[in-house]
């Protein structure tokens, strides 16, 4: 209600002007009044994509914990998959085992198998060992005595070890499902993710580019009213003391959203702070530490991380990305400043979806490992792994720090 006010008050002072100028042609009385109509709606409509855009500021930050959230997922079902690979190796060994000592004693048990069938069959009376030799006859009874139940405990034996290989085979089919359905739940989760960031990143552009295109259709529309050729001094008065409030009231309301927006992209807890709580940023194996010996003569200045092929990586702390990018032969690049002279750098990164110039929250996914080994020069060839390697360095101003503190558990590995 207030933004229309001052137009109706420009309006009706048109009007008496009007009233006084009675060779004012009747086209262009309509034409002006036609104008000024549309600079009315044009700030109305400029209202409504404002609050429209607070209000996508908004929802940026619900995308951003969802994004947490979804990230966290990802990194639980890769867990699972890795957890399902192990028990799948552990079984399809003990069946090689099971195979290599059943085709090692083939021989041996088929002729084992024969013997037992057959004395099951037919069991021979002693006498026909030697019927000429009491004596002899006597010791083959012993003998086969003694022999039937060794034969009945081998086979028992093979049959076992038969059953645990069947029920094996039946265990991995089922591990082989799981596994399936767990990268299947993974890809799903993956696609969530790539939609909710392109959503975050467009939600209040277009809303911005909505805004400017109303703003330089006002623009046109105030041009057309200053050019008429009988508008008059106390018209073109009013107008430029409307045109100057409404500049005024754009201006502080652009001043107003820059000031939340920079309120909402602020860390919520100064980077010291933060020590002994921040997670790793993927699933994977600690290679080296701080201060080992990086193979070069030197001590390593960062964490290496060996991970799985495409492991989602996030962020690790709140912060603005200040580039991320390919840089000379460190391959993909991301550098965090979170505040507090601190910088967080990470390389090793095969697909980026963060953006020098975002605004991220601790958990919110800036990207992904590649499919193979790692090609960050920076490591030299120490480390000898055809596993994704990430790189993960601290700085304080421009001095390497040791990250050990900031981790939760401290030393901990980065797979659970």
């Amino acid at each position: 209600m207030t933004l229309l006010a001052p137009s109706r008050l420009a309006l009706a002072a048109v009007l008496v002007t009007l009233a006084a100028q009675p060779l004012r042609a009747a086209g262009e009385e309509t034409e002006l009044s036609t104008v000024e109509q549309q600079l009315v709606l044009s700030q109305a409509e400029q209202d409504r994509i404002a609050a429209e855009i607070m209000a996508a500021e908004e929802e940026q930050q619900e995308i951003s914990e969802k994004l947490v959230d979804i990230s966290q997922r990802i990194q639980a079902q890769e867990a699972a998959i890795t957890d399902s690979e192990g028990e799948l190796l552990k079984m399809n060994k003990e069946e090689v085992v099971i195979l290599a000592g059943l085709a090692a004693k083939q021989d041996v048990l088929s002729e084992l198998l024969a013997g037992l069938q057959r004395l099951e069959q037919n069991p021979p009376p002693a006498l026909v060992v030697e019927p000429n030799d009491v004596l002899a006859a006597l010791r083959g009874a012993i003998m086969f005595g003694s022999i039937v139940p060794e034969l009945r405990g081998q086979a028992e034996q093979l049959a076992a070890n038969l059953a645990r290989l069947q029920e094996l085979r039946a265990n991995v089919g089922k591990g082989k499902e799981t596994l399936r359905a767990d990268i299947a739940r993974l890809k799903e989760s993956k696609i969530e993710l790539d939609a909710l960031i392109e959503r975050k990143r467009d939600l209040v552009a277009s809303a911005n580019a909505e805004l400017d295109s109303e703003r330089q259709r006002a623009a046109e529309l105030a041009t057309k009213a200053r050019t008429l050729k009988q508008l008059l001094a106390s018209l073109a008065a009013a107008k430029k003391q409307r045109d100057t409030d409404e500049a005024g009231k754009a201006k502080a309301e652009d001043l107003q959203r820059k000031k939340l927006k920079e309120a909402a992209e602020q860390p919520r807890m100064a980077f010291a702070k933060v020590r002994g709580k921040l997670a790793y940023p993927a699933q994977g194996q600690i290679l080296k530490r701080f201060g080992d010996d990086d193979g070069l003569g030197g001590s390593l200045r960062g964490l290496v991380i060996a991970t799985r092929e495409s492991a989602q990586v996030t962020a690790l702390a709140d912060g603005r990305v200040e580039f991320a990018g390919p840089f000379r032969s460190y391959g993909q690049v991301l550098i965090i400043n979170p505040g507090s002279g601190y910088h967080l750098l990470m390389a090793g990164l095969g697909k980026m979806t963060a953006r020098t110039g975002d605004f991220l929250r601790a958990g919110e996914p800036v990207g992904e490992m590649g499919l193979g080994p790692s090609s960050v020069t920076l490591l030299g060839d120490v480390i000898q792994d055809k596993r994704p390697i990430l790189y993960i360095e601290f700085r304080n101003s421009t001095q390497a720090i040791d990250s050990t503190p900031w981790w939760i558990g401290g030393r901990q590995e980065a797979l659970r």
